[in-house]
């Protein structure tokens, strides 16, 4: 097991740590970017004068940079809301700036790399024009196949950027793509939403807590090839041991959700991931219940041990997690279209023309 989830699992053991676990530790704590959730590990056990001071300066310097960007993500959420409140277009906040707009415990460390909103279909096309006038543009990245693909197929529109700001923004209108294993009734989610406000007046609504968790493994597990990484599932043990200690009968309410939403099987590899790697606490009940619903046979075994290869290497840049990330890549794409439309999507990615890369400048000598 590698020295960051064994921090993770139990911070104490870094307190007899010499500088060659230090050394091996940081670029695993970075690469995952968890440099944040390990400086507040390090407060939090009073661990900051057992690791060496460079070490300390750096995450602290990591967490410096997440205030700056986080800062700029509710700037920008709180721009989108007006725009959607001026249009009548209900919103809904999505994973990292949700739980800074709700005040949920990954807000203390977690950076953002966008911003995931929710709208309802029918008004998604609306909510788009809106967002155009007001300055954000389509990237020139995606050609018309890309904007086929997106619009007809996904649960999203082609990302949004801010012509001056450079924030993205995602527009999405369910939790999962029409056309995926997983199908998600999207009227279901706003019925349960939340509805959140922070001290700077910003009210928004937010998943539910189920929903919430729900979406994280959805989205890590279905939805992606576990491009979110270690984080998310950070996030999810943190997540779901909060939602449980504020919520006596959380764990029922998180099966019947799931149960309802036809979330099952990514509900079981999120809490098998979170349980096996960082020790998420539970229930046996509620463990053995989610247990019900792993794949059969040795594709059991299989897949926890590509996510564990992936999640969990001994050392970045592996032969072996490289080759289980290609599995999950492809993996990714046949859970979330049918094998007629996954044949056109690899086909057209396979010969489709790569651009030139940009030119680059020698630094000088």
């Amino acid at each position: 097991m590698n020295l960051l989830i064994r921090f993770l699992r139990e911070p104490q053991v870094a307190a007899d740590w010499g500088a060659e676990q230090w050394n091996a530790f940081l670029p695993l704590a970075r690469s995952a970017g968890l440099l944040g959730r390990c400086l507040s590990l390090l407060e939090q056990h009073g661990l900051l004068d057992a690791a060496p001071q460079r070490l300390v300066d750096q995450l602290q310097g990591a967490v410096n940079q997440t205030r700056y960007v986080q800062g700029q993500a509710m700037r920008e959420l709180r721009a989108v809301a007006g725009i959607m409140a001026r249009e009548k277009v209900p919103l809904l906040a999505l994973k990292g700036v949700a739980y800074l707009a709700a005040g949920l415990p990954p807000s203390g460390w977690r950076n953002l790399g966008d911003i995931d909103l929710l709208v309802p279909e029918q008004d998604i096309d609306r909510a788009e024009h809106a967002l155009l006038a007001a300055g954000w543009m389509a990237s020139a990245e995606f050609d018309s196949y890309d904007q086929h693909y997106y619009r007809d197929w996904m649960h999203e529109i082609p990302p949004l950027v801010h012509r001056d700001r450079q924030t993205e923004v995602d527009l999405h209108h369910n939790l999962a793509p029409p056309v995926s294993r997983i199908r998600i009734d999207a009227a279901s989610l706003w019925e349960q939403a939340e509805t959140v406000s922070d001290a700077y007046g910003l009210t928004v609504q937010v998943l539910s807590p189920p929903d919430i968790l729900l979406h994280n493994a959805v989205h890590l597990f279905m939805n992606d090839e576990l491009r979110g990484g270690l984080r998310d599932v950070v996030d999810f043990r943190d997540l779901f041991e909060h939602f449980a200690r504020v919520t006596p009968d959380f764990e029922q309410r998180l099966l019947a959700r799931s149960r309802l939403l036809g979330c099952d099987r990514p509900l079981y590899y999120a809490v098998s991931t979170a349980h096996s790697l960082l020790w998420l606490t539970a229930s046996p009940e509620f463990l053995a219940a989610v247990d019900a619903h792993a794949p059969a046979g040795p594709k059991k075994n299989l897949m926890a041990w590509l996510f564990e290869q992936v999640l969990a290497p001994q050392r970045l840049s592996l032969r072996r997690s490289d080759l289980s990330n290609q599995l999950l890549f492809v993996r990714s794409h046949w859970v979330r279209m049918p094998p007629t439309m996954l044949l056109r999507h690899l086909l057209h990615k396979l010969f489709k023309p790569r651009k030139p890369p940009l030119p680059t400048e020698e630094l000088p000598g």
